[in-house]
């Protein structure tokens, strides 16, 4: 091979290497962008502090790219799950093949707080150890699921626990409670006459008295009760539920009667009138043999009708 042709290899070679460090200039220049305008947050974290802050990173952060560099995660991190971002974070920069899946709340400059899916992950680069953290807004999607939940769990007119919720419930404790472990009763109750509120004064008479009745059974059990989780449902029309884990029949029955004088009490106010109205209850204690709520709602609703046929305005048990 001649000189003139080494010297053309060697031309070549250099011309490849030029256009190959231009190549990975323009790559570097363009991942730059991408990084910018992703639609997710991007952090790249030392330990010492943040480093790179894409666009909206900054925006869910409420803080200019400058000012982020050299903070820390933490200082936007909520108290409560400040220990969260902390364990994710250390064992990120500890371990280059984990990656730590968490949710965050993070307080912004103006007071407001977001919340945030964050997932944390090494990166290969040499030196210190570095990190990313990506960051998804997902305060909107959380209350679309609370919301949802919510209808799925409750009354549209009164917002008391549905009945589908209600039987949901009973089953959890019912397999505890057969067995001979902690008690679990209902009281079921109904609105008397409540068909005469209708006809009488209209059915937007008796939502408020279906509306009033619930606002009283909530404070009535916050106020009343010292159980486990005791729940009031409506039942259909004029007829509820109170779900009453932690207490045998005598428990049941004195706080079903002592709801009844509440309500007796109750006044409700309408554009041209006051309303009273009574109830009627009848209650269950779960038993040995009950393999199923709806057992203990049949005694219940038996119990409820023999008060009704009593006179109103009354309480029996089945037990």
């Amino acid at each position: 091979m001649s000189d003139l042709d080494l010297f053309a290899d060697d031309t070549e070679a250099a011309e490849a290497a030029t256009l190959t460090q231009q190549t990975l200039v323009d790559t570097q220049q363009n991942l730059g962008k991408m990084l910018e305008l992703m639609p997710i947050g991007l952090l790249i974290h030392t330990e010492q502090g943040i480093v790179f802050a894409n666009r909206q990173a900054c925006s869910f952060l409420q803080t200019g790219s400058d000012m982020l560099r050299g903070q820390h995660l933490l200082d936007y991190a909520s108290a409560a799950d400040a220990e969260a971002i902390s364990q994710a974070l250390k064992l990120t920069f500890a371990d280059p093949d984990a990656t730590c899946d968490t949710e965050c709340a993070v307080t912004r400059p103006d007071g407001t707080s977001r919340l945030m899916k964050v997932i944390t992950s090494s990166l290969p680069w040499p030196g210190n150890p570095v990190v990313q953290v990506l960051m998804q807004d997902i305060t909107d999607q959380k209350k679309a699921e609370v919301s949802l939940r919510q209808m799925t769990i409750t009354d549209e007119l009164t917002g008391s626990y549905n009945r589908r919720h209600a039987t949901y419930e009973a089953s959890l404790y019912l397999e505890a409670a057969s067995s001979g472990g902690m008690p679990l009763s209902v009281a079921m109750i109904d609105i008397d006459h409540f068909k005469r509120v209708n006809d009488t004064h209209g059915h937007d008479a008796g939502d408020a008295v279906l509306k009033a009745l619930t606002r009283l059974a909530h404070e009535f059990l916050a106020t009343n009760t010292k159980l486990d989780s005791p729940l009031f449902a409506r039942f259909g029309g004029e007829e509820f539920l109170f779900l009453l884990p932690g207490a045998g029949s005598h428990t049941a029955f004195a706080l079903a009667d002592a709801f009844r004088q509440q309500v007796e009490r109750l006044a409700v106010d309408l554009p041209t009138t006051t309303l009273k109205v009574t109830i009627s209850a009848g209650t269950a204690t779960c038993r040995s043999g009950d393999t199923s709520i709806d057992t203990m709602l049949k005694r219940a609703d038996t119990a409820l009708y023999e008060a009704k046929a009593s006179g109103r305005n009354r309480v029996h048990s089945s037990d």
